[in-house]
């Protein structure tokens, strides 16, 4: 069971529509939507990206859209979140991510 066809109609897309976000034919929409074709990782990876949700949720194995965080990610978010932007920007610069300083600079 996949929610292609759910997700699609939630946002009042024809299956041309989403086919030509997907570059393919409105009927390789219809065998996703109906499971008669196999969903690609790369192609799960670009519905979920599309539509905003999880993959868990775009195969039907979870009710929630977005993906559920663990207690220990939670955790680190909320540490995250209290940090002060230098810390903060510590830990970006060690993930490799844009700071958060630096985005305050650039606004």
């Amino acid at each position: 069971m996949n929610r292609i066809r759910d997700l699609r109609t939630a946002t009042g897309w024809t299956q041309a529509q989403l086919g030509a976000k997907l570059n393919v034919g409105n009927t390789a929409i219809s065998q996703y939507e109906t499971e008669e074709r196999q969903l690609t990782p790369a192609l799960i990876h670009t519905l979920c990206d599309i539509f905003g949700c999880s993959a868990d949720y775009l195969l039907g194995r979870s009710q929630s859209l977005q993906p559920v965080l663990t207690d220990q990610q939670v955790r680190l978010l909320e540490a995250y979140d209290a940090a002060d932007p230098d810390h903060q920007a510590i830990v970006d610069l060690a993930l490799g991510l844009d700071s958060v300083a630096e985005k305050k600079k650039a606004v």
